[in-house]
């Protein structure tokens, strides 16, 4: 980390972050950092960061501004299904809206999933004639409806209806299209266009200020407005830290690359066997459909999810008895891979074996 600054913001002495020497002689650093005002409900918010070198205002305010609006994470309904519709392009009996007019309304349906819960099935009964709206969706544990009186569609008349909603995380804008179909899907799955960004507006000024006799300084004031599922401040402060991050690489350009940091007493994964861990367990074609299903019931998505379970955790699987784990073992045999490896993610994504693993793969590279 950087060193904070003398109070009163003229720096006139080096600050050094690892090797890299900062010399601050004659800048003027920020005094005033603070959110001016909330409104709508905390959806909404101003922030002011002043004084600044002439030019940061919009070189900060810019990148800040184009991360807030593409580069967040959030959750949304991906896909759905209703009784009797099989594509977009129908109506829907006894409801008033079609399927497109739907279809914009679960786009603007704001949902949370609970950190660790990537995905998640949400269904909604409707009986009564009228408007049906987000409260009627049962949500599922790990998520939340965030405007339970969102409209959703108007029913004609007392029927019942039943919708599935597909729940899941993601960043930016994504087509329909670009959403993969799993493996099983059921035919009349509708994959929707997923608006994921939690931010809906993102916007900066930067006006002139003084410090002492010099009026050339920059006032950067941040205008946030999200959708309620994240405050504008940890919006802001999740931007700032995304920006950092990458301007962080660029501190290895005098040292050949990023270096790779293992840890304590963990080898890397080759990069072979990294692919390998990161297929998904519904496009190992090698294993049987009850295999694959048994696996993904139990939470196992990938490879390197099933390599960390024991036989004795696998044979508690329901419906997963000696001949699938025989299958499963005869295909881990073929690429070199047992039960009951310990693998550990480092910070960049990277997999690493500990224990027992590092010592058999450091001998292997013997």
């Amino acid at each position: 980390m950087i060193t904070r600054p003398p109070s009163g913001g003229r720096a006139n002495l080096r600050y050094q972050e690892e090797n890299v020497e900062i010399d601050l002689t004659g800048l003027v650093l920020p005094e005033r950092v603070e959110a001016l005002e909330s409104y709508d409900g905390d959806r909404s918010a101003q922030f002011v960061i002043e004084p600044l070198e002439r030019g940061f205002g919009h070189t900060l305010g810019n990148s800040v501004r184009r991360v807030l609006l593409s580069s967040l994470r959030g959750a949304a309904v991906w896909a759905f299904r209703i009784d009797g519709v099989v594509h977009e392009h129908q109506t829907i009996q006894g409801v008033v809206e079609d399927v497109h007019q739907v279809i914009q309304n679960l786009k603007s349906l704001v949902i949370t999933l609970d950190e660790g819960v990537e995905e998640a099935v949400l269904e909604l009964h409707a009986e009564k004639a009228g408007p049906v709206t987000a409260s009627l969706i049962q949500e599922s544990a790990g998520s939340t409806v965030i405007d339970p009186d969102h409209h959703l569609f108007t029913l004609q008349e007392n029927r019942s209806v039943t919708m599935e909603l597909h729940v899941n995380k993601g960043r930016g804008f994504v087509l329909a299209d670009q959403h993969p179909i799993p493996r099983g899907a059921p035919v009349d799955l509708v994959r929707i266009d997923s608006i994921y960004n939690p931010v809906r507006r993102a916007n900066f000024t930067v006006e002139e200020t003084r410090v002492g006799q010099r009026t050339d300084f920059d006032r950067l004031t941040l205008h946030i407005e999200t959708d309620g599922s994240v405050d504008p401040e940890s919006a802001v402060a999740y931007a700032a830290e995304l920006v950092r991050k990458h301007l962080e690489y660029m501190l290895y350009f005098g040292e050949g690359g990023i270096p790779e940091v293992a840890p304590p007493g963990a080898v890397a994964v080759p990069e072979r066997l990294q692919d390998l861990f990161e297929r998904p367990i519904e496009d190992l074609a090698e294993l049987s459909v009850r295999s694959r299903n048994s696996l993904q019931k139990e939470n196992i998505r990938t490879l390197g999810d099933l390599v960390q379970r024991s036989e004795d955790e696998m044979l508690q699987i329901e419906n997963f008895g000696k001949k699938s784990l025989k299958e499963i073992s005869d295909f881990l045999d073929e690429h070199g891979l047992r039960f009951g490896m310990q693998l550990e993610e480092g910070e960049d994504g990277r997999l690493f074996f500990v224990e027992e693993q590092a010592e058999a793969a450091a001998s292997g590279e013997e």
